[in-house]
């Protein structure tokens, strides 16, 4: 794990960016289209996450209007994303546009698109708690 940030809870996310079935996830999330080869960059303030056709912001930290905001303007599709509510309601964001993306809504969405065949296996466990009807094996 890199430990950028020193609330444990920004260097865990981080690391999660950095799993590639996550980080696609989030991006299908808040741009609707598959993106490949994104690259995650840790920054002061927030946590990037772009290729050539997307460029995502996850704000972590008030100061992100001053220093990246504004870079983060001039490129192309870009989005800012926040997964604490709490970012709704600073002042200093009131002028950015912030998709409030929910942990778990990350969570499943990761789940739901994953190729990973164990993974798979286990999400179909939860179609056998569906079948309310018996059935016997026996005439």
């Amino acid at each position: 794990m890199e430990f950028a940030y020193e609330r444990l809870d920004n260097c865990i996310l981080l690391d999660n960016l950095k799993n590639d079935e996550i980080r696609k996830a989030l991006a299908y999330m808040v741009d609707f289209k598959e993106h490949e080869n994104l690259v995650v960059i840790p920054k002061t303030h927030s946590i990037e996450i772009s290729n050539a056709e997307i460029c995502i912001a996850v704000i972590l930290f008030v100061g992100f209007e001053k220093e990246e905001y504004e870079t983060l303007k001039t490129k192309k599709n870009h989005h800012v994303v926040g997964f604490n509510m709490i970012g709704q309601t600073i002042f200093e964001f009131k002028k950015i546009s912030i998709k409030h993306i929910d942990y778990m809504a990350l969570f499943f969405t990761s789940l739901a698109r994953t190729e990973n065949k164990k993974i798979q296996e286990f999400l179909s466990l939860k179609n056998l708690s569906g079948n309310d009807k018996v059935f016997h094996l026996r005439k």
